[in-house]
């Protein structure tokens, strides 16, 4: 399965509809083994059940393991709408509300995504 899969056509911002962006997020130490488990939970489920989820990549900080940073790649904006009210999304937000301290939202516009397919983890 390859995630993300971009025309090769050229394009400016403006015909660009895909939603990036990144989460920076902050976890309370005591649950970030419990966190890590529901985002891999919810980032896998999201990527096989939803054509409009291009991308999910989380990863944490080495030095500071409780800062977790998500790469987020929607098909448009009705893609990441639909995305937020879908079981497995509701799962995930309700179930980890304690266990995040903060949450910041960067909404990003690529200069070029590139991922090799052999690399990808099914």
């Amino acid at each position: 399965m390859v995630l993300l899969t971009f025309d090769k056509t050229p394009a400016t911002a403006q015909q660009d509809n895909r939603k990036i962006r990144i989460a920076n997020i902050q976890i309370d130490p005591v649950y970030l083994a419990e966190y890590k488990a529901a985002l891999a939970e919810h980032a896998k489920v999201a990527i096989r059940v939803e054509p409009g989820v291009l991308a999910l990549q989380a990863v944490y900080d080495k030095a500071q393991p409780t800062k977790v940073t998500v790469f987020e790649v929607y098909a448009s904006e009705e893609a990441y709408q639909f995305h937020l009210k879908t079981p497995h999304f509701l799962k995930y937000k309700n179930g980890t509300l304690k266990m995040v301290k903060s949450l910041e939202l960067v909404e990003v516009v690529p200069i070029e995504i590139a991922i090799k397919p052999q690399l990808i983890r099914k």
